[in-house]
């Protein structure tokens, strides 16, 4: 019989949970599979541990605590409890189609050399988004976290990788690569990159995986996050994640620690968005995203000169043997 772990980890979204949760219920799930459901109460202060508490006569759920604050704790957590063969991760802010659980379990036998693997995400949106936001949902699709890479099953191929919030990998390979807890959410802080860390690790290693289309969710998108100002905070935070995946470039001269070529990029890039603001209603998003991206790295890049530390792929913590 086969053995599938799916895992949740949140942070004060009780309501968000319980509509997740209650959607978990419409799963088709194999007669031959025996799953489990971890949810993770990363430090929560709202009613997450009622809400898990009543979900769990109609779903396999089992809770546990990580007080550590951070996404890649309490990814940590839940690999070390799992006692599936096979690792499934969704958010608390998702909705999981009925074929979900058993699209992912299917390809997981029809590619058994992939070692992790992702399907599509789509937009869920709790309010129309505005003109800005539909017309660059392509360029946004980090933000709006969107994933679609057609209909075909196959390896991913290039820079192609999955999502955090649809995404699964073999178990046994999460307990070696573990979360690397300088990357990830902690609290609003907007730092991401844990998922991505783990994989370039594997795809070093010539492991590989698998785009799954028909293991497909909807992402909740809350109305505070269809506005300039979270746009700004998000791609902020994607800059200082790219340093801290890609530690410090020893090359060009700097000021306070800081590439010049960089500060250069983020005053013209800012510049010209706000230009571009004048005379289009939806033409600024690109290269306003491309500012945050910039001045988010400086902000990283003068936090770890001004600590000494230098976060490099090489050195990166994610187990014991890298």
């Amino acid at each position: 019989m086969d053995r599938v772990t799916v895992a949740i980890c949140t942070w004060n979204r009780a309501k968000l949970l319980d509509q997740t949760l209650a959607r978990m219920h419409e799963l088709r799930v194999p007669s031959d599979v025996e799953w489990e459901l971890l949810v993770v109460n990363n430090n929560c202060t709202d009613d997450t541990d009622a809400v898990i508490a009543r979900h769990q006569g109609a779903l396999p759920i089992r809770r546990l605590f990580e007080p550590r604050q951070g996404l890649s704790n309490a990814r940590n957590c839940a690999v070390a409890a799992a006692r599936g063969n096979l690792l499934i991760w969704t958010d608390d802010d998702v909705l999981v189609e009925p074929q979900w659980l058993a699209a992912y379990i299917e390809a997981a036998g029809r590619w058994p050399e992939a070692v992790y693997c992702g399907g599509a995400i789509e937009p869920w949106f709790e309010i129309t988004p505005p003109r800005w936001i539909s017309e660059n949902v392509n360029c946004l699709k980090a933000m709006l976290l969107k994933a679609d890479l057609g209909s075909e099953e196959r390896y991913y191929s290039g820079t192609e990788m999955p999502a955090g919030a649809n995404m699964g990998f073999r178990t046994e390979v999460l307990k070696t690569y573990r979360f690397d807890t300088n990357l990830g959410r902690t609290g609003n802080d907007n730092i991401s990159g844990e998922d991505n860390a783990v994989i370039d690790a594997l795809r070093s290693r010539g492991l590989r995986g698998v785009w799954i289309p028909c293991a497909r969710v909807k992402h909740f998108v809350t109305k505070q996050r269809l506005t300039r100002h979270y746009l700004w905070a998000f791609y902020y935070g994607c800059g200082r994640s790219s340093v801290r995946l890609e530690g410090i470039p020893q090359i060009g001269r700097r000021w306070g620690g800081v590439p010049r070529w960089l500060i250069r990029q983020a005053v013209e890039s800012w510049l010209l968005a706000q230009w571009k603001r004048l005379w289009s209603r939806t033409g600024w998003v690109s290269t306003y995203l491309n500012a945050a991206v910039a001045w988010g790295m400086i902000a990283e890049f003068r936090h770890l000169a001004g600590s000494g530390r230098s976060v490099n792929a090489e050195n990166r913590q994610l187990d014991g043997s890298l």
